[in-house]
């Protein structure tokens, strides 16, 4: 089986399109994400011991196995959240998309 790695933030709602382009494009330019893709979605989770309910972009990186830590770290670098969501998880896929992600990351 091949396999690439999915690495996931979030972004404010407050960020434009454009804006949210720009952070994604940062990724993709640096070699360290093949893929980037947003969407909106609506947040629940509890911050200073308030509940809190919000719009963010969720942004989904496909990147290789082996530039994980590197994303990571830029990821965190580039972000504007005190404490920034980022997870990430390892799929499986076909052999010409992992290979096509693994071009484009090397």
């Amino acid at each position: 089986m091949y396999q690439i790695a999915i690495v996931t933030t979030t972004l404010p709602d407050s960020m434009s399109i454009e804006e949210v382009t720009t952070f994604k494009s940062i990724f993709i330019e640096a070699k360290l994400a093949a893929c980037v893709q947003s969407k909106k979605i609506n947040s629940t989770y509890s911050w200073d011991e308030n509940l809190i309910s919000e719009k963010e972009w969720e942004i989904i990186f496909k990147t290789g196995i082996n530039k994980v830590e590197e994303l990571i770290s830029s990821i965190s670098k580039e972000h504007d959240y005190e404490i920034p969501q980022i997870t990430h998880r390892i799929e499986y896929s076909t052999k010409e998309y992992s290979s096509w992600i693994e071009d484009q990351v090397s």
